[in-house]
């Protein structure tokens, strides 16, 4: 090689033609393109073409030359020849076969741009080019066939997609690329596939800078997607529809063997109801109250029976049927769909303490004074029968009014309770009753809010009997050495809630700002087997066993007490009950966070529908809220007034916590479950 030679040589993004500028014993330095140079090792130039050019222009001409005739090649023919024996060929021989013995250097740096170009018949190696086997031809050119159908239809579907629809009839490949996209609404550059998604969502008209939100969009307007699609079911891989198998054994399950158990005690005569939302079905306790003679004429006592129904004895441990619920570990509760934890021919009715129905349950049965004080308790398998099912506002209404049914029942509860909250008072409890909102859609249109207080009589009645009801299953558990999973908290400091506020904020004896910096004072609830004080509670021990139909721990804990008082062993072992209890708090406060997640959006979608609905009316975007943070250069946080919803706005610096002040919604992000409130300085 001389200086100004043309020669081909090896770069990293494939053969180049370039022009060489000197020459040393090891290495080359060549012209690529004008004002661009490389040095290279002299293995790196795989040809020689003995032309010399003087400028770029030349090269230029040469380059050109060659690439046009390189696009005439047939290395189809040239393979051919040769592929009956698959030994590596150098260069020249390839292309005297194909060009002759006198092949200008042109049409052989022709040929090597081809070979280079296209892989399909030849591999390039150290000792020369060796032809491919026919089979591996045919597979490469099977895959690109393939490779080519599938753009196409991927073409097709991307121009349906543009109108809003689908193919009639989506093909394989189609129906990946949109189960891709579904999946990539979901999770966005997490998914593995992203890439793939993101491709050909950019090549849509509409496409927007938020690919994951196209691809949500997309799926909308084709209806592969609703309006209001949960993406958090997908995220978190939930599960709705049951295996067959876990059907079938919910169908085949019988109450029978278990209501003629003769160690279970009759309570069928005793007066027993259930209290629940209004549209509740999977009816798990049931509540019975008796008034005790008096014994020498001593003081006002009475038997409170908190009956849970016996799911842990009516599934088989180990079964389909538990292995589903353990899989589950809950039902989930969101405003449009309830995702239960049993089949709903168990939560709905054979587990479910329906009125009129013989149901097995466990009974617990405390003798209690009038003053709240526990005197003495029992824990029983029975079977019962529920005389009434009412709703919180039902039982409300028979509390206050001496005309309703179960009058004296509820009111002498009523009353019990509150004794009972006194003496959890008294020993350290803490209770924060905080508002609830109820979230009810109707369609994605019409979503219906309703706040309700948890302080209401019946409320805090049925709250009351499961703290005692499980705070007492707890203490079974403890004296009778039965592994279990205590639940316990560190009891609040609720001195100086006002530390660290601004001077001139008032708290206040109740509302958002006081129960905010309660709220902050209280450390999480852990999980433990061994027995530890409930400080929050005000109880020495807890454990959750009262919704056995809609919690696989408790289930499990409430199969545990059952076993050990028919067999006077327990049925889980200590590392057993760790074990569910340690995946059941991690799946269970996952759970919980998506039904946050979904009530924020179902509540803001409340909101924009409002807006839009009174587009001319003002007073429908105002809010008042009520400040619960106002740092400076920070938005500050605030509760709204008429519904326990926390949001954040900015607020002059001179507004302090405890204050009330008007908000004015802007606008609603439903994709970012965002909302824009403006602070209305001038409305009061």
């Amino acid at each position: 090689m001389k200086p100004g030679e043309l020669v081909a040589t090896r770069m990293s993004g494939g053969i180049t033609i370039a022009r060489v500028v000197d020459v040393d014993t090891s290495r080359v330095r060549v012209a690529i393109r004008r004002k661009k140079e490389a040095r290279l090792p002299t293995e790196r130039i795989i040809f020689a073409t003995q032309i010399f050019a003087e400028d770029d222009e030349e090269v230029a001409n040469f380059r050109r030359q060659s690439e046009e005739i390189a696009d005439t090649v047939d290395i189809a023919e040239l393979w051919e020849v040769v592929s009956d024996d698959q030994t590596a060929l150098p260069f020249n021989d390839l292309s005297e076969l194909y060009w002759g013995v006198d092949a200008a250097a042109v049409q052989q740096v022709a040929l090597l741009l081809c070979l280079d170009k296209d892989t399909l018949y030849f591999e390039d190696g150290k000792a020369g080019y060796t032809p491919r086997a026919p089979t591996a031809v045919e597979e490469t050119l099977a895959r690109r066939r393939r490779q080519a159908q599938q753009s196409e239809e991927a073409d097709a579907l991307l121009a349906c997609l543009e109108r809003g629809e689908l193919p009639p009839t989506l093909t394989s490949h189609q129906q990946m690329l949109i189960d891709s996209i579904r999946v990539f609404a979901a999770f966005g550059d997490d998914y593995t596939r992203s890439a793939l998604v993101k491709a050909l969502l950019n090549k849509m008209e509409r496409k927007t800078g938020n690919l994951q939100r196209l691809a949500f969009d997309v799926l909308v307007s084709c209806d592969e997607f609703a309006e209001d699609e949960p993406l958090e079911l997908v995220r978190d891989e939930i599960v709705e529809a049951f295996s067959d198998e876990a059907l079938a054994m919910a169908e085949s399950v019988s109450e029978a063997e278990l209501l003629s158990d003769a160690n279970r005690i009759d309570l069928t005569a005793l007066p027993t109801i259930t209290i629940d939302d209004a549209d509740t079905q999977d009816r798990d306790d049931a509540l019975s109250l008796e008034r005790l003679d008096d014994e020498g004429g001593g003081a006002e006592r009475f038997r409170l029976g908190v009956h849970i129904t016996d799911a842990g004895a009516l599934i088989p441990q180990d079964s389909v049927l538990d292995e589903e619920a353990n899989r589950r570990m809950a039902t989930l509760y969101i405003p449009d769909r309830k995702i239960p934890m049993l089949p709903t021919v168990i939560s709905h009715d054979k587990g479910s303490l329906e009125a009129g129905k013989r149901r097995a349950a466990l009974s617990l049965l405390a003798d209690i004074g009038a003053d709240g004080e526990i005197l003495r308790y029992e824990v029983r398998p029975s079977v019962i029968v529920s005389d009434a099912a009412l709703s919180y506002d039902e039982a409300d209404a028979a509390i206050s009014d001496a005309d309703e049914p179960y009058h004296d029942l509820l009111a002498n509860l009523h009353t019990l309770t509150e004794a009972l909250k006194q003496q959890r008072e008294a020993a350290g409890a803490v209770n924060i009753d905080r508002s609830e909102m109820l979230i009810k859609v109707v369609s994605s249109n019409d979503v219906q809010v309703r706040v309700v207080e948890r302080a209401s009589p019946a409320r805090q009645m049925v709250a009351e009997c499961m703290v005692m009801c499980n705070s007492l299953l707890a203490s079974f558990c403890r004296d009778h050495g039965i592994p279990a999973a205590y639940r316990s908290q560190s009891a609040p400091d609720l001195n100086d809630l006002g530390a660290g506020l601004p001077s001139g904020v008032e708290i206040g004896e109740d509302g958002p700002l006081r129960q905010y910096l309660m709220m902050r004072r209280f450390a999480p609830a852990d999980t433990r087997t061994a027995p530890a004080p409930h400080g929050g509670l005000g109880v020495s021990a807890y454990i959750q066993a009262t919704s056995p139909l809609r919690r696989y721990p408790d289930m499990v804990m409430q199969r545990q007490i059952t076993h050990y008082l028919s067999a006077g062993e327990p049925l889980y072992s200590v590392e057993d009950i760790t074990s569910v209890a340690g995946r059941a708090d991690m799946q269970i406060r996952a759970m919980g966070k998506l039904e946050d997640e979904r009530r924020r959006y179902w509540l803001l979608k409340f909101f924009k529908l409002r807006m839009e609905k009174a587009q001319d009316d003002e007073e429908a975007s105002l809010f008042k809220a009520v400040v619960l943070e106002n740092q400076p250069r920070r938005s500050a946080m605030l509760e709204l007034a008429d519904y326990p919803f926390r949001v954040r706005a900015r607020l002059p610096d001179a507004i302090l916590p405890g204050a009330t002040v008007s908000l004015r919604l802007h606008s609603v992000d439903l994709w970012e479950k965002r909302t824009n409130f403006i602070h209305e300085p001038d409305i009061t």
